[in-house]
């Protein structure tokens, strides 16, 4: 039998690949038409959905989700220092709007603690119950990964400010938390094929600025920041085209694919320890995982068909 691959440490059980449209808004303030926003432009993408948690644990469990976009064209020096003229952005989301830790060293903790069994974990929540309320806060069923809001939870650069990006469904929320004896491992999934077997799907880009660092921390993504200070402002759209994705060479692909929020301009330059810490940690994962597969990591420059 063909070896076993080594997965992602984390958001190893991908729904779906799916190739989409990332399109900048004509009608952005001045103020705000930076780096990649400057001008209106639509860049082909890849978006890859996933659960955190590894195990290949049954959709209906609690967890967390990640959406991770990789826009392809995107001219311009990048931050990676092996990457420079890489010509890919990337955006990364998880189904919540803050971080469960301040720190990395909080959040190595915390693994340490939820990976070293029930026991080791009950003990570890016992005394810090407000990470354990963050922590459940996060882990959560859902309906449709096309329904629900996305948070990037950790601030980034945005010209001279910083902000926090979000996605915003223009689906209504319809889909219902399945019930039963019977539910499907792989539901989200089979929700994404169903959806997309039959129309496109649309979400809002949003930036929510940073207008008070007080209460709007650069350092603590545990802090959500407050949307009446400053709501959430669209200068994008997303749009996943109606399309067959579901196929073992595009799964394939997207496994293959490097998702970290430093494949990016300088203007969008993630901010704060936890960014700071990805930096290292996905850059040494990454090399690891292609290496143990025998397989080269390089950033796509378009599309990819698969028969």
């Amino acid at each position: 039998p063909p070896p076993k691959r080594t997965r992602r440490d984390a958001h190893p059980k991908q729904h779906g690949l799916v190739k989409a449209e990332f399109t900048v808004s004509d009608n952005i303030a001045p103020e705000l038409k930076v780096g990649l926003f400057a001008k209106p432009e639509t860049y082909k993408s890849w978006i890859r959905l996933s659960n955190l948690n590894g195990g290949g644990s049954p959709d209906i469990s609690k967890d967390s989700r990640g959406l991770a976009i990789k826009l392809m064209g995107v001219p311009g020096t990048k931050l990676l220092e092996d990457e420079l003229n890489a010509t890919t952005q990337d955006f990364v989301f998880m189904s919540t709007d803050h971080f469960v830790t301040k720190d990395v060293a909080g959040f190595a903790r915390l693994l340490k603690a939820v990976n070293g069994g029930k026991l080791k974990a009950i003990l570890y929540f016992a005394t810090h119950l407000k990470l354990f309320k963050l922590f459940t806060g996060i882990n959560i069923q859902v309906s449709n990964l096309f329904q629900i809001p996305w948070g990037s939870t950790t601030p980034y650069l945005y010209g001279d400010r910083a902000v926090k990006y979000a996605l915003i469904p223009k689906q209504k929320p319809t889909a219902t938390i399945p019930t039963g004896d019977d539910i499907s491992d792989n539901y989200l999934r089979e929700r994404m094929v169903e959806n997309l077997s039959k129309g496109d799907v649309y979400f809002d880009f949003c930036i929510q600025l940073q207008v008070d660092a007080k209460t709007m921390p650069i350092e603590d993504p545990r802090v959500i920041w407050d949307k009446n200070k400053s709501p959430f402002i669209k200068v994008a759209t997303v749009k996943i085209m109606k399309q067959v994705f579901d196929t073992p060479a595009q799964q394939l692909y997207g496994d293959q694919l490097s998702f970290t929020p430093w494949h990016s301009l300088p203007e969008h330059r993630p901010l704060g320890g936890i960014n700071r810490g990805r930096k290292a940690i996905y850059s040494t994962m990454s090399k690891f995982r292609h290496k143990r597969n025998n397989e080269v990591s390089k950033e796509p420059t378009t599309w990819k068909n698969f028969d």
